[in-house]
């Protein structure tokens, strides 16, 4: 539906979410069965440009809900980690200033943009010491006041017609994957293209993450730019570089 603009910036990839592992149980996912008709995999991934008013507190909130996390990945870690993601990113909305996402249910497509939106985030970013630096790139920015920064969260969902393996019951009686991703995949179906990009559609979308059963997310990936703390965007860096592009043709401030 959407194409995801290339990311011209360097910065710190700070979490990716997901499986550490991949079970024998789950490899189907990423291949489609001889029945399958291309629908058995989700991508949605949101991005934001919040206005942090020269303070480095919302990344700080940020760092602490990926610092609180353990490594197991359990399903009701998973769930804390993203309604808390999602929920400071609703009490921000005051500070709201471009957005952006991607929704495909065509399964190639579902994990291709996926696995786009990571590598180029990831190819972008500056993740080693040396790269980072304590201060902002004047080489790469219009300006050196920090005004914003950028928040990416991308979900691979599973959509398959098969019950979820880690609930309690008589196997005939659990929901498959399919009926869980449903409330969110018909809430964005039902969505009018004059709709796409409104404050209230952005909340909506945050309601419906905060509200997804976290047993058909079968990959994920959280990022924050850049990723020191002494460093942020200004509206020159944001307006002055056609790579955000697709970002700041979508305002969420009146026109």
């Amino acid at each position: 539906m959407l194409i995801l603009g290339v990311v011209m910036a360097t910065g710190i990839f700070l979490a990716t979410r997901g499986s550490k592992q991949i079970s024998q149980s789950r490899r189907s996912f990423l291949k489609a069965s001889k029945d399958d008709e291309g629908g058995h995999a989700i991508f949605f991934g949101i991005q934001m440009v919040v206005q942090v008013f020269g303070s480095d507190d919302l990344r700080a909130h940020f760092e602490k809900l990926i610092q609180a996390e353990d490594e197991t990945d359990t399903a009701a870690e998973k769930r804390r980690f993203v309604k808390s993601v999602a929920s400071l990113l609703t009490e921000n909305q005051y500070a709201w200033e471009y957005g952006f996402w991607e929704f495909l249910e065509e399964s190639e497509s579902a994990i291709g943009s996926f696995n786009q939106w990571r590598n180029e985030i990831e190819a972008s970013m500056a993740t080693e010491p040396a790269e980072l630096g304590t201060e902002v790139d004047r080489l790469n920015r219009f300006s050196d006041h920090k005004e914003f920064v950028i928040v990416t969260l991308l979900m691979l969902i599973d959509n398959r017609d098969e019950p979820v393996i880690d609930d309690v019951g008589d196997y005939d009686f659990r929901p498959t994957c399919a009926q869980l991703a449903a409330p969110f995949r018909d809430k964005v179906n039902s969505l009018q293209k004059s709709e796409y990009w409104s404050v209230a559609t952005f909340g909506d979308l945050l309601e419906q993450v905060r509200s997804l059963d976290p047993r058909v997310i079968e990959r994920d990936a959280f990022y924050i730019y850049p990723g020191s703390a002494q460093d942020g965007l200004s509206s020159l860096d944001l307006l002055g570089d056609s790579g955000w592009k697709y970002l700041t043709e979508h305002s969420f401030r009146p026109q």
